[in-house]
């Protein structure tokens, strides 16, 4: 009897430590950081477009901002949108097609530096 009741106290600690509470847990809501973000302004800022994907209305002007300091470009895949070719300071503007849908773009002066415009 002795021996159950040090086994009962010890499962009773072991219940306490883990914590644990009568109120259900706040749901886990899965991040997106790759959702596009509703804006119409891009920073080239230490080699990354920030945020790199947006979206904007039909044909919206989207302000391109360097703050490196250092050449950058704007290359969009899409021939119905005008790049923009090199610059180290300052903005460049960009304006988007009337047609819904997505348009990605590069610096190809820097490896890995891209993003999407979605219209929309």
């Amino acid at each position: 009897m002795r021996f159950r009741r040090v086994l009962d106290l010890t499962l009773a600690i072991a219940l306490a430590a883990c914590g644990g509470s009568d109120s259900p847990s706040a749901p886990i809501i899965p991040s997106t950081p790759d959702a596009p973000v509703a804006t119409t302004s891009v920073s080239l800022q230490n080699n990354l477009f920030n945020p790199a994907n947006i979206v904007v209305a039909p044909s919206a002007v989207v302000t391109f901002s360097n703050n490196d300091g250092i050449n950058h470009n704007v290359i969009f895949a899409s021939q119905n949108i005008a790049s923009i070719t090199e610059w180290a300071a300052g903005t460049r503007t960009a304006t988007m097609p009337a047609a819904p849908g997505t348009y990605s773009y590069t610096c190809t002066i820097h490896a890995g530096m891209s993003g999407t415009i979605k219209v929309q």
